[in-house]
């Protein structure tokens, strides 16, 4: 058996070739033949990582989501103010809208990526959309956060912002979602003490998030 980093190099090359071809060609004529022939393997190599296409193709979609959340990690570890709801919302939407393959779930675009973005969620660790909560729970506790609604029901209206901004066309700003944000989730004044104090909460929870997700993909591997 190959030593564990040759597999995994070997795994992120294939990885590579199923999103670049599902980028030009989409996921209804990209067939594991051609993931092979393009990662330069052999088809039975393919299905030593991945049962089936649909498994492969899902976890070309999880390391871009994953990938998206590294990036927020490391905006939050460089800049404490981006722990601010608007800030990383505008953070991590220009993150997505960066990533072809991630816009094109929010876009509704079938033709790249067929029936894969709903299954995406249960590729996700459970405990993933718990950590945004919690990141929730921590802002309304230090009055970053409106208060007059529950979190949870705050988490429903972000979540129908968030999509409905990445799914326009074309989609506004991140300055736009920003601002929307701030208006309807925040309070009208925000600390910048009390968001340095949080800081080193969300970024633990943030970066907890991301060993999660980042475990299951390579679960494969």
């Amino acid at each position: 058996m190959p030593p564990a980093e040759d597999r995994a190099e070997r795994a992120e090359r294939i990885l590579d070739a199923a999103a670049d071809l599902l980028l030009r060609a989409g996921y209804r004529r990209t067939t594991i033949e051609d993931v092979a022939e393009r990662a330069v393997v052999g088809k039975g190599t393919v299905y030593l990582h991945w049962k089936n296409r649909e498994e492969l193709f899902l976890a070309v979609l999880l390391r871009e989501s994953v990938r998206a959340l590294e990036d927020l990690v490391a905006a939050l570890a460089a800049d404490p103010l981006a722990t601010r709801l608007s800030r990383l919302t505008e953070l991590h939407y220009g993150n997505v809208l960066g990533r072809p393959l991630l816009r094109a779930g929010y876009a509704d675009d079938a033709e790249t990526l067929g029936k894969l973005l709903p299954k995406l969620h249960g590729k996700l660790d459970p405990r993933h959309a718990e950590s945004f909560v919690e990141y929730l729970d921590l802002l309304a506790a230090n009055d970053l956060l409106r208060t007059d609604r529950p979190v949870r029901e705050l988490v429903v209206a972000y979540q129908a912002v968030l999509h409905g901004f990445l799914g326009g066309s074309p989609p506004p700003a991140p300055a736009l979602i920003a601002d929307t944000v701030a208006h309807a989730f925040e309070p009208l004044a925000v600390s910048t003490r009390q968001l340095r104090a949080v800081a080193p909460r969300a970024l633990a929870l943030f970066t907890e998030s991301v060993a999660l997700d980042r475990k299951q993909l390579e679960r494969a591997y």
